[in-house]
């Protein structure tokens, strides 16, 4: 027990360090941005395009922060803004399916599950989930915004420091907490059985039993992270090219699920739409594509174009 505690606590301080590396600098830096008006003279350009999607002007920082960098670089964006909890909701969806667009691309077209296009399928996927949830979703959204107040209130240094602590210490808590989780999960003696169980899974979204190892992954873990299984299978040649389009497209709109969802709800986005909108996005899309193989239609958005 003490040598699961140790590796799992051991990869949470790596994970976490590498995150908040990422996230104090920019989050600091948005906050100077914004002192200095330089937020309020880039937001008016950008405000048609983020109303559309129910955001402010100066939402568009966040949403380039997450696309070219990490959601943590995007939530140290927000520390800075006055934002709803329904608009952290909606930018839950479209940085959940569209960030970390320059690392996860160059890691897929290295496994060459997919090429530079997929980035343009993800964006455009997230932009359409956010205009759709700024139709859906209702006005009122539960969430507890951490940085709500302050922001309204008198700038203040101490304060700004203060809640950058106190979210630094939260995603470090989160992260110890999905590592241990996981070392728990795959020491359990159950869950060689649980995973013959579950191979019904990837039937049901229309992909074979042997792309449930890659898929969950991905799926739970993520692209960065779950790189190495997916590395393994596509050596091995154990993916058709069915399944490694469909477990991309999938990946692409649903991957590092409870991860990124808790972080947006830790900041005051809800876990429940957030989460729900992603994974029925994914399951539906990957469905419909495996229908007589449709996904082949949809080889130009990067897809592999020949087997893996």
């Amino acid at each position: 027990m003490s040598d699961l505690l140790t590796k799992g606590m051991r990869r949470s301080l790596e994970v976490s360090w590498l995150m908040l590396k990422i996230y104090i600098p920019v989050s600091l830096l948005t906050v100077v941005l914004k002192q200095w008006g330089i937020i309020d003279v880039i937001a008016p350009l950008f405000t048609p395009f983020m109303r559309v999607m129910g955001l402010p002007g100066e939402a568009a920082i966040t949403v380039a922060a997450g696309f070219t960098n990490s959601i943590y670089a995007a939530v140290a964006t927000m520390s800075a803004f006055d934002l709803t909890a329904r608009q952290v909701t909606i930018l839950g969806v479209v940085l959940g399916l569209a960030h970390s667009l320059f690392v996860e691309t160059a890691i897929l077209s290295n496994l060459r599950m997919a090429n530079i296009r997929i980035a343009f399928f993800r964006m455009a996927a997230a932009f359409l989930a956010g205009m759709l949830m700024n139709v859906i979703i209702p006005q009122q959204v539960s969430g507890i915004v951490t940085h709500h107040k302050s922001a309204r209130a008198t700038f203040s240094w101490l304060q700004t420091f203060q809640n950058l602590a106190i979210t630094s210490l939260q995603i470090v808590i989160i992260i110890t907490s999905l590592m241990v989780l996981f070392e728990l999960a795959a020491r359990w003696r159950y869950a060689a059985a649980i995973k013959q169980r579950l191979q019904f899974l990837p039937n049901a979204v229309g992909m074979s039993n042997r792309a449930f190892a890659p898929w969950i992954v991905g799926f739970f873990i993520g692209i960065t992270y779950g790189a190495a299984i997916l590395f393994q299978f596509v050596q091995d040649r154990q993916l058709s090219h069915k399944d490694a389009c469909l477990i991309t497209i999938f990946l692409c709109l649903a991957h590092a699920i409870i991860e990124d969802t808790v972080i947006f709800a830790i900041v005051g986005g809800n876990f429940w739409w957030v989460i729900s909108t992603r994974v029925i996005m994914a399951v539906l899309t990957v469905r419909i594509l495996s229908v007589r193989d449709l996904y082949r239609k949809l080889l130009w958005v990067g897809l592999p174009k020949t087997m893996i």
